[in-house]
């Protein structure tokens, strides 16, 4: 079995990229501090991508701010 290190590591960057920006955009309108969310959910998504995917689900049914 031939497992290729580069088509890995560019699955998990391309998964990492998409779960971000998803993360950013339910985030928006629902915290001040948006730079966090998103530094956040990277990190979580380098560490341990499931726990990103929860993030990111937290975020999408998250309520939004009330002023």
């Amino acid at each position: 079995m031939d497992i290729n290190a580069t088509l890995i590591s560019l699955t998990i960057l391309m998964l990492t990229i998409v779960i971000v920006g998803l993360t950013v955009k339910f985030a928006k309108g629902k915290t001040t501090h948006l730079l966090q969310v998103g530094m956040l959910a990277l990190l979580l998504n380098l560490v341990f991508a499931p726990a990103g995917w929860i993030y990111c689900w937290y975020w999408s049914t998250k309520a939004p701010l009330t002023r």
